[in-house]
């Protein structure tokens, strides 16, 4: 167990003091190859770990978390065509709140202007971003899905994580982190280095499940967004400081409403609510399933600038 878990400090201030908000629920002697199902993009695997709040800052995160190398092993094998199958309602998702956030920050499209999106998953920022008008550099862990959004799309996606790709300090005008932050095993490492490619006055944009929103207090244990692919919960207060620590200062928050199809939706519920699973058969019968829903759970979005 000692080489599959080990126990860390605070991701965001280094306390080692802590309160358990859950215990884990893994069983005994779990092995490497058991953990390696958990870490895909659309991976609904319950929150398994033991959930810590720090003692010094707020923070809420996983601790004893699963080692890096396998939570990596296990993205970059993944192959994952359940998360590619909704990339047409990811891509009006992203056209709709990219347009605000530009609007918002008075920002041109041009080509010359160049976004890098760490984690780009299926590719479906990249596209949406390349249609308005910029220049796109995805970075995807998983090599199937990197492939898969350079076929289909035919844009600039790299397979591997952010520091095998050797980028040129100030390169990028705007960096984004969609649905990725609270997956990352070194958030902090990840900033810096964010910190170091990016431009001055350049903008992040990063949305997160937001650990004091309604939808959480509401659910509870049942919070859709309690997965053990997720090993950090920020709230308003804690992103805020957290990127503070590396020149960013947000200029612009707002919860973040996806849309997807009526049936993923609801498939992706029933191992919380099992009344679900007959709503779902029942809106299959009705050919509902493929009716696209606007929704939020929980999530915020931020656009910070670097000074």
């Amino acid at each position: 167990m000692s080489s599959i878990f080990k126990k860390i400090k605070c991701p965001n201030c280094g306390a080692e003091k802590f309160s358990i908000i859950f215990n884990s629920k893994y069983k005994k002697n779990i092995s490497k190859n058991e953990l390696l199902d958990v870490y895909s993009s659309s991976s609904d695997t319950e929150l398994l770990d033991q959930l810590v709040l720090c003692g010094k800052c707020d923070l809420v995160y996983v601790n004893p978390q699963v080692s890096p190398d396998i939570i990596f092993k296990s993205y970059s094998s993944n192959i994952d065509p359940t998360f590619v199958d909704q990339n047409k309602y990811r891509i009006i998702t992203f056209d709709r709140v990219f347009r605000d956030i530009i609007k918002k920050i008075s920002i041109k499209p041009a080509y010359k202007k160049i976004i890098l999106d760490i984690g780009c998953a299926g590719g479906a920022f990249p596209v949406a971003a390349n249609k308005i008008g910029f220049s796109v550099i995805g970075v995807e862990p998983s090599k199937w899905l990197a492939e898969n959004a350079k076929k289909q799309y035919a844009l600039d996606i790299r397979p591997g994580d952010l520091f095998s790709q050797k980028f040129r300090p100030e390169t990028f005008d705007i960096i984004s982190l969609w649905d990725v932050i609270e997956h990352l095993t070194d958030p902090s490492a990840v900033l810096k280095e964010i910190q170091k490619i990016s431009k001055k006055n350049s903008y992040l944009i990063v949305n997160y499940p937001n650990y004091n929103s309604l939808a959480r207090k509401i659910f509870r244990k049942k919070w859709p967004f309690f997965l053990s692919v997720h090993l950090i919960y920020f709230t308003p207060n804690t992103i805020k400081e957290f990127l503070k620590k590396f020149d960013y200062e947000i200029i612009y928050t707002k919860p973040h409403w996806q849309t997807l199809e009526l049936g993923y939706i609801l498939t992706r519920a029933e191992k919380y609510f099992p009344i679900f699973k007959h709503l779902s058969k029942f809106i299959a019968f009705c050919k509902l399933d493929k009716f696209p829903i606007l929704y939020n759970i929980g999530q915020n979005l931020i656009v910070a600038r670097k000074k």
